[in-house]
């Protein structure tokens, strides 16, 4: 693992290890693996292939009561007055 030290050296670089080897062959065989998979069968999840991921409810409708005013609209007279013009004419 990398670290910097109180003086400002950076230390501990980990180049190659035994480990570096079989873990880059793992990682391109995953890859080759879920490439293929995917050109195949675009669905697939890593649940399985008939799983859905539809969170809406079903079944209900929108809540009772009247609708609610839309975010950033002004009503009626709610408008602020005009800015006054420069040189006060």
């Amino acid at each position: 693992m990398t670290y910097i030290s109180s003086d400002g050296r950076i230390g501990g670089g980990g180049g190659w290890s035994l480990s570096t080897i079989p873990n880059l062959l793992w990682g391109f065989i995953n890859f080759i693996v879920l490439f293929f998979q995917t050109m195949i069968n675009p669905d697939l999840t890593k649940r399985g292939n008939g799983y859905s991921s539809n969170y809406r409810s079903t079944g209900r409708g929108p809540p009772p009561g009247p609708p609610s005013r839309r975010m950033g609209r002004l009503r009626g007279n709610d408008s602020p007055g005009i800015p006054p013009m420069p040189g006060g004419g």
